[in-house]
């Protein structure tokens, strides 16, 4: 999270915006835990596993849609030879 959700102030990596006093733990527990679903994906993919790391990698952007969420989806899906998806991906990264 860059931004708060509800004044967009810089997050300042606490619980509670510092601004209008938002509770964010729910907003940081919803990142965590496409994290390690990101990270289940990369592990998935080192030892072989493609289609699970495809749908490791799809429940962490199903989850939060974050730069390296798609990157990893964008690999995943290059190595399960779904080239469209991949370059549909790909384009986003670079193109934003």
């Amino acid at each position: 999270m860059e931004h708060c959700p509800t004044c967009e102030t810089r997050f300042r990596g606490e619980a509670i915006c510092s601004r209008c006093g938002t509770d964010l733990s729910e907003v940081l527990a919803v990142e965590h835990m496409a994290i390690v679903w990101c990270h289940r994906a990369r592990a998935a993919l080192c030892q072989g596993h493609l289609e699970v790391a495809y749908g490791d990698a799809k429940r962490a952007v199903d989850i939060h849609r974050s730069d390296e969420t798609v990157q990893v989806l964008a690999l995943a899906a290059l190595a399960c030879r779904k080239f469209d998806e991949a370059l549909a991906l790909w384009q986003e990264i670079r193109w934003g």
